[in-house]
């Protein structure tokens, strides 16, 4: 039979579920290389990975903009990472992958990576205060327990809203 449970502590239980749900997605980065530069980024930017891809070079582009690649069936955007890190091109290989950014940040938009060493959970990562980035979208940077170097978190609506973004400045 059936156990038989009120309307309101199904209510407060199905709440809790779906708190502790959205919780554990906000509280996870994936982790990147770019430009030679060790990068967190939170999973909630991003709503794609593409390991296999294929670029359309644009002729007369600005820098960092590789071209246009079908990912799922979307034409996106390519936008070359390492280059916005450090001002050299990201060289294709077996490791490069395509993030899609999520579109509340930026339509059709992809992120060009060397490679990506995973996701892991917020908390692995403690918060370095003297430590600052070299770039306005390096929110702040942080370490982890077994690596001592720093880590920069992307702060992502700054790294879209920036001119060095859309190839209006240049790197340096």
């Amino acid at each position: 039979m059936a156990r038989r449970i009120s309307l309101r502590d199904f209510q407060q239980q199905l709440a809790e579920r779906l708190r502790e749900a959205s919780v554990s997605r906000f509280e996870h980065w994936l982790v990147l290389r770019a430009g030679g530069r060790r990068l967190l980024l939170p999973l909630t930017n991003a709503t794609a990975i593409a390991g296999e891809f294929s670029l359309a070079p644009i002729p007369h582009a600005p820098g960092g903009y590789r071209g246009l690649a079908n990912v799922r069936g979307n034409l996106v955007g390519v936008v070359d990472l390492g280059w916005l890190e450090n001002g050299t091109e990201t060289t294709l290989g077996k490791q490069s992958l395509l993030l899609v950014l999520a579109p509340r940040l930026i339509e059709n938009t992809a992120l060009l990576l060397e490679e990506t060493a995973g996701l892991r959970p917020m908390n692995a990562f403690t918060p370095v205060d003297n430590e600052s980035g070299i770039h306005p979208w390096h929110a702040r940077a942080y370490h982890s327990a077994d690596d001592p170097e720093p880590w920069f978190l992307i702060d992502t609506a700054r790294l879209v809203a920036d001119p060095l973004f859309f190839g209006i400045t240049s790197p340096g």
